[in-house]
């Protein structure tokens, strides 16, 4: 994926987080990803939760969605 703005990581990050708890859980990656025609499968969305997830709480904060993505 290609680097994104601070300001579209932030507006592409409160897409995903559908309940506003300020963290995108496995499943709201996933639903999101279903939504949009996304084909990825679990463990995919697992490595990328992996990735991205700097504390390995499993879930993404905007701060690490910023870090991996903008």
């Amino acid at each position: 994926m290609s680097t994104m703005t601070e300001a579209e990581a932030k507006a592409l990050f409160a897409e995903i987080d559908k309940d506003g708890s300020g963290e995108i859980r496995l499943s709201e990656l996933r639903d999101y990803g279903m939504a949009n025609g996304g084909t990825i499968g679990g463990l995919k969305l697992a490595e990328f939760v992996r990735a991205a997830d700097a504390d390995g709480d499993r879930r993404i904060t905007l701060t690490e969605f910023k870090s991996h993505f903008a």
